[in-house]
């Protein structure tokens, strides 16, 4: 048997201090540019919003930057939950496929047979096609629309299909609400109390809010560059606003099959065709790992982006919307690869 020596334990130990402390150096570094990256953004105007940045399952930067609201007098804080736009459009597409795996549905199911109250349509339109939105439903008329029942109401008058459920793609809002109005019917609960009591309380988001209202404490305020509030409006219900360490659990969850197994994971993450966005955005499961997850969103002035894969998650949320998250992101990945960044 080997004995280590006193002289080795102190060479060894010297070495450990040493990547110790570079590791420790390179950390700070990247937290550093990244702390200056979002202060030189906001000073700019280009973000005002909260981000999380995870490597290789461990956070290394969190942080609320900027207003919670118009009045210009409300910090952000990292409890804050944000609007995040059609990233909750997965809550429902995730509910499909729990119904799928408990046996209470199949995706080769016409909507038919459980909306018989459609038009003879329905028939053609397969649970698969609501995922990957190929249903050839026309899109939602939102002037018409203030509410479930009203354009429950105007697809039951709805006469003709866009185009034949199945050759085509088409991201339709329309989708989302039969899928909501499927779970809403198999499960004898409304969609909002259907996703906080089998989607968010399970693995443990608690502060989860579905079709929050102005009056929401801790709930950001979208607003535009002329530092007007949005008046929030819900035409359609079902859309969730999380906060950060929630937005990082959901993903964390679908990453570790928390909800669904990995073949219904991949189901959601299987376009139509290529390019096209599915029930998750988009995304890619390697031997059994889930090695992508991409999606973003939009409503009102509030914007979300996740970026994750195996190195890193990337969580952006803002609600004073500049359509420049895909660079922000950009230079966030640059800074974790200890590249040139701008």
């Amino acid at each position: 048997m080997n004995i280590i020596t006193k002289k080795n334990r102190i060479i060894l130990f010297i070495i450990l201090l040493i990547t110790w402390s570079d590791c420790y150096s390179q950390s700070y570094q990247k937290q550093t540019n990244l702390d200056s990256l979002f202060q030189k953004a906001h000073k700019s105007k280009a973000f005002n919003g909260n981000v999380l940045i995870a490597q290789k399952g461990k956070i290394i930067y969190e942080k609320a930057i900027g207003q919670a609201d118009a009045s210009n007098t409300t910090q952000l804080n990292e409890k804050y939950r944000f609007h995040v736009g059609s990233i909750a459009k997965e809550f429902n597409a995730i509910g499909i496929m729990m119904l799928k795996e408990q046996g209470k549905l199949k995706l080769d199911d016409t909507i038919t047979k459980f909306l018989p109250e459609l038009p003879s349509w329905a028939n053609k339109i397969k649970i698969i096609h609501l995922l990957q939105y190929t249903s050839g439903l026309p899109q939602i008329k939102w002037n018409e629309v203030n509410q479930d029942s009203d354009n429950m109401a105007i697809l039951k008058k709805t006469l003709l299909l866009d185009f034949e459920p199945g050759t085509r793609y088409d991201y339709n809002n329309n989708n989302v609400f039969l899928q909501r109005r499927i779970i809403e019917k198999i499960t004898n609960m409304s969609f909002n109390t259907f996703v906080i009591k089998k989607i968010l309380q399970p693995i443990g988001i608690k502060n989860g809010l579905i079709d929050p209202n102005e009056n929401e404490k801790l709930f950001a305020k979208s607003f535009n560059n002329k530092g007007k509030q949005d008046v929030i409006k819900y035409n359609i219900s079902g859309w969730t606003a999380l906060n950060l360490e929630d937005f990082y659990k959901w993903s964390e969850a679908i990453n570790k099959f928390k909800i669904i197994n990995p073949e219904s994971t991949l189901e959601l993450f299987t376009p139509f065709s290529k390019g096209n966005q599915t029930g998750l955005g988009e995304g890619t499961i390697e031997l059994g790992q889930v090695k992508s997850h991409i999606h973003d969103g939009a409503a009102f002035n509030y914007q979300a982006l996740l970026i994750c894969n195996s190195n890193f998650t990337i969580i952006l949320m803002t609600n004073n919307k500049q359509n420049n998250l895909d660079e922000i992101s950009n230079s966030i990945q640059s800074i974790l690869e200890e590249k040139p960044y701008n």
